[in-house]
């Protein structure tokens, strides 16, 4: 061996060393970045009350055919067996759709899982194993009538929330809820108020209010989830915040820092869906960075100690409706469900804000 080889190994193999070694102290100096909840904490009653609308047809019975679907983003195994052997446990005969085991499959299955749940008549509901991304491209394909006729609810949340609008387009009731977490560690209180709903038992809330909350009465059909997602169905011929109706838009997310909140609020204020609203609710937000300065703190006029604060002030100055924060529900621990596309009440007061189903 040449000393000139030699040499280009020796400074490769320390090369090498010095890059591994640099790896490893950069690992030990990185700190995990601290997530933060907001609006988690609100004290909550829940009383029910029997649906008497005009869809007492779409409500279950035990012994009822439910569809199981991913009409989002691909469950894994677990997320689909605990769907199935809670529903059974519940009583109802799941029916699975024929790509729920896929490891990877393509938007036109899911559309097929979809169409087969609306249009064999012996489905009675579609339960969504679990959200993720993608719902706007299927809905895209579906037409509107095609979900009128079938007269099924709906069950799920976070990117359902496209379907959640869709279904309120077509003058439908759908559940804004947990999916596979239900059977799998959601909060008893609020599994038994979801298996309340399918039933036609429709929880209403009162829950405490902060000094965010803006005072007032209003009613109007429950509209909204998500908000990044609903954020994508404007403009589409599901978008409900078309409606002729009076609406309370409910909104929560995950995962998304003061910055993208603050552009997504922002978008619905630009197209009139906040400006149009009977009154608005914000659920939680979960999994938030901690570090809220950084953003508008030092160009304009201060920093935020909240999400809430925020919004409090940059959305609400000018909007003479009335304002709840820290809804228990979303992507936290908690999460209560929703009669979404129907009629409800809303009042907010200094100590208390409640929201009702409002009765035909």
């Amino acid at each position: 061996m040449t000393k000139k080889i030699l040499y280009y190994i020796c400074i490769t193999i320390i090369s090498f060393l010095l890059t591994a070694c640099s790896n490893t102290a950069g690992e030990d100096n990185v700190t995990e970045e601290t997530r933060i909840d907001e609006g988690t904490d609100t004290k909550c009653e829940v009383n029910y009350s029997p649906y008497d609308g005009e869809h007492t047809d779409m409500f279950l019975s035990r012994g009822d055919k439910i569809a199981v679907i991913a009409p989002s983003s691909c469950p894994s195994k677990e997320q689909t067996e605990a769907t199935i052997n809670g529903l059974k446990s519940w009583g109802y005969i799941p029916v699975e759709g024929s790509h729920i085991y896929d490891e990877i499959y393509t938007s036109r299955d899911i559309e097929e899982d979809l169409k087969w749940a609306l249009e064999d008549n012996d489905i009675k509901a579609i339960f969504c194993i679990r959200g993720g991304y993608g719902a706007s491209e299927i809905m895209d394909e579906i037409p509107l009538q095609l979900v009128k006729d079938a007269n099924k609810l709906i069950i799920g949340y976070s990117d359902i929330t496209v379907y959640h609008s869709a279904w309120s387009c077509s003058g439908l009731p759908s559940i804004h809820s947990c999916m596979s977490v239900t059977f799998d560690g959601l909060h008893k209180e609020c599994a038994d108020a979801e298996k309340a709903i399918l039933q036609g038992s429709i929880p209403e809330y009162t829950c405490k209010s902060n000094e965010y909350c803006k005072k007032g009465t209003c009613d109007g059909i429950l509209i909204g989830g998500n908000l990044s997602t609903f954020c994508s169905v404007l403009g589409t011929h599901y978008d409900i915040s078309n409606t002729d109706e009076p609406y309370i838009i409910f909104l929560e997310d995950v995962g998304e820092d003061l910055q993208h909140i603050h552009r997504y609020l922002t978008i619905l204020k630009h197209s009139g869906v906040l400006d149009n609203a009977s009154g608005i609710i914000f659920g939680e937000w979960i999994d938030m960075p901690s570090d809220l300065g950084d953003y508008l703190g030092k160009t304009r006029g201060g920093e935020y100690k909240s999400i809430a604060e925020m919004i409090s002030r940059q959305f609400l100055d000018d909007l003479d409706i009335p304002v709840a924060f820290g809804f228990p529900a979303g992507h936290g621990d908690i999460n209560y469900p929703l009669l979404m596309g129907e009629k409800v009440h809303l009042c907010v007061d200094k100590d208390n804000y409640s929201l009702s189903f409002v009765s035909k």
